[in-house]
């Protein structure tokens, strides 16, 4: 992938066009694709939701087609690329204790090869990866957020969630590491969504932000501020303050909704994925839609994530390929 391309500003992204498609295409799901830069830039990993299919490409070459592509017995929380590795969630074998348990996989992001397991007590709904790809955090079922060394390959603490009945939908870390955020459906006689913030280093329940929306499906930590954004279901999306635990503002013209938003590196453009509808680059202080684009595919909602060096987007389209977006010539 080459650095020549401009860095995407709010002055050029308007000039946004496909410059490769990763392939090969194959048939779409209604789940769309879960993607993910590694945090050099160099892979590039997309995971359906059903069935579990999994590929990565190597953005170092002039190929389109993947290193890996690949069924695995997996759950449906995404995967992430951390240097070498691809991390994914396996689904329930036999671990050593005799008992059936999911597992948290480390692939080699070369060929594939299983490098390292570790069982975990419960099941990950989802799973995300710090920004320099240090930590990962696992939001597991019935009991809590697992916040895991990557390099060390060991547990750091769990973070425990308020009782209730909950479906996890998104996590995310910080990008110094203090925070960790997931978004959630809180199931009761009022459903609604709502965000957990943890400060990691005190291990302590969350703080809990419920929101005008029966659904939060997103979350995303501005990389230079202690702020964080979440999209549910509605067309504004909501920025909260970390460190003030409140809400500074919420930012209009998220038609189509917010499934998924990530910041640029810089934190003056937000990436959002819609329902079925395509993905839009936003000016993160006004809500300006500076780019738009669509395959016209309304059966699926893929992500759509900026590169590390802030030039290239990358969205999972309806015919099952990825594209890499970047500034025109």
């Amino acid at each position: 992938m080459t650095s020549l391309r401009p860095i995407i500003t709010p002055a050029n992204a308007a000039r946004l066009s496909r410059v490769r498609q990763l392939g090969p295409a194959r048939v779409s799901y209604s789940s769309g694709q879960r993607l993910g830069f590694d945090s050099q830039g160099a892979v590039l990993v997309a995971k359906d939701g059903h069935p579990a299919h999994l590929r990565w490409w190597d953005l170092g070459t002039d190929s389109d087609h993947p290193v890996m592509d690949t069924e695995l017995p997996l759950l449906g929380a995404p995967a992430v690329a951390v240097g070498e590795l691809v991390l994914c969630i396996g689904a329930p074998a036999l671990s050593p204790s005799g008992l059936w348990r999911p597992s948290l996989k480390a692939l080699s992001a070369r060929d594939g090869s299983l490098q390292r397991q570790e069982f975990l007590p419960h099941a990950v709904t989802t799973l995300c990866a710090s920004r320099d790809g240090s930590h990962l955090l696992a939001v597991m079922d019935e009991e809590a957020g697992l916040l895991w060394d990557v390099r060390a390959w060991r547990p750091v603490r769990e973070l425990p969630w308020p009782e209730g009945e909950f479906s996890v939908t998104a996590c995310a870390l910080s990008a110094d590491g203090r925070f960790a955020a997931a978004t959630a459906t809180q199931w009761s006689d009022d459903q609604r969504g709502v965000l957990w913030l943890w400060e990691v280093a005190s291990g302590g329940p969350p703080w809990t932000m419920p929101f005008n929306s029966s659904t939060a499906w997103s979350v995303a930590f501005h990389p230079r501020e202690p702020l964080l954004v979440v999209g549910g279901l509605t067309e504004d999306v909501a920025v909260v303050h970390a460190e003030e635990r409140r809400l500074v503002r919420m930012i209009p013209g998220f038609y189509g909704y917010a499934c998924n938003l990530d910041f640029h590196p810089e934190g003056h453009l937000l990436a959002a994925a819609h329902d079925g509808r395509g993905f839009a680059l936003h000016h993160f202080d006004t809500g300006e839609v500076l780019f738009r684009a669509s395959d016209g595919d309304d059966l699926q909602t893929s992500d759509a994530v900026f590169s590390p060096d802030g030039r290239f987007v990358a969205w999972g389209q309806g015919n099952g390929t990825v594209g890499l977006w970047a500034v025109a010539d």
